[in-house]
């Protein structure tokens, strides 16, 4: 098990702090710290997280296993940082954390993984700042899935045309992308394509052909990203994690890899794109999904600065 540990070792005068001897003042620094990492705890439900002390001292403890607490220390850099994708519960929650210290002479915060114990007290060195509410973060990433006719293939800036439904769809696409689709001119055709939403229309960009064997994902992707787009919290972390786990656990590495593709686009959330590689830090050299991978990185670098 992995942990965030917080250990107030002397009170404001400099004193030891043991639990069965404490200031008034102390003894409300310790319960509101821990007050502040049970809240942390039951915000993330959707995660394996616990509370621990440990015996005879005031170390407070959370709890989780891999990748759970690196979803939590993750949010507690993005608003050590004022990253713009940071989460007030989070910011609140240390502020209360950061309060405290302030009455307590000596402390140490620790982030402990895989037998490596970080200090990580430098988050901790002014009061954090909050950001706008949540729900005025417009979520722009969209993704349709289309099957119907290929009906024109061309044209000085390459696109095609597909008829589903008696509507027509005009798909962006590149010279490559365009070439690869035109043996399916005149006949059914399974694609996704990302949308960007404009004042006056919808414009559609290829984002993936699917024929042959892998018509099978047409369906299981359509219903799963007609499912997440409902999730809120920290509910997109677990279908998409669940999802890919499903993948690797199966060993099948290009449906994952089919799936991961699918997030390649700017309008990506940053929750989308840690939470794939969080789950995929094993197969980051893996010859199926090397470059996919480094693609979401990439994607993520441009938008909160470096990863790793």
């Amino acid at each position: 098990m992995e942990s965030i540990e917080i250990i107030l070792k002397n009170d404001a005068v400099g004193n030891p702090i043991e639990l069965d001897n404490m200031s008034l003042s102390t003894t409300k620094s310790v319960r509101e710290i821990l007050d502040a990492l049970i809240n942390i705890a039951e915000y993330e439900k959707d995660l394996n997280l616990k509370i621990g002390l440990k015996k005879g001292s005031a170390a407070h403890r959370l709890i989780g296993n891999s990748p759970d607490l690196e979803v939590v220390y993750n949010k507690f850099v993005e608003v050590a940082e004022n990253k713009p994708s940071r989460d007030n519960h989070y910011v609140n929650q240390l502020n209360i954390i950061y309060k405290n210290f302030q009455t307590i002479s000596n402390y140490d915060i620790f982030y402990e993984k895989k037998s490596h114990k970080e200090n990580i007290k430098p988050l901790f060195l002014k009061k954090f700042k909050n950001i706008r509410n949540k729900e005025d973060i417009e979520n722009k990433f969209r993704i349709e899935f289309l099957r119907g006719t290929l009906k024109l293939n061309g044209g000085e800036n390459p696109n095609f045309h597909i008829t589903s439904n008696k509507i027509s769809y005009t798909i962006q696409c590149s010279k490559t992308e365009a070439q690869k689709i035109n043996p399916f001119l005149y006949n059914e055709v399974y694609i996704s394509a990302w949308v960007k939403e404009t004042k006056d229309k919808n414009i559609y960009y290829l984002c993936d052909i699917y024929s042959g064997a892998s018509i099978e994902q047409y369906d299981d992707f359509k219903f799963f990203f007609a499912t997440l787009k409902n999730k809120t919290g920290t509910e997109p972390f677990h279908f998409i994690s669940n999802k890919l786990e499903e993948f690797y656990n199966n060993k099948e590495l290009i449906k994952a890899n089919n799936f991961i593709k699918i997030f390649l686009t700017k309008n990506s959330l940053v929750t989308y794109l840690r939470t794939i590689l969080v789950i995929s830090k094993a197969f980051k050299e893996d010859e199926v999904l090397k470059s996919t991978l480094l693609e979401v990185e990439q994607l993520l670098s441009a938008k909160i600065g470096k990863v790793y």
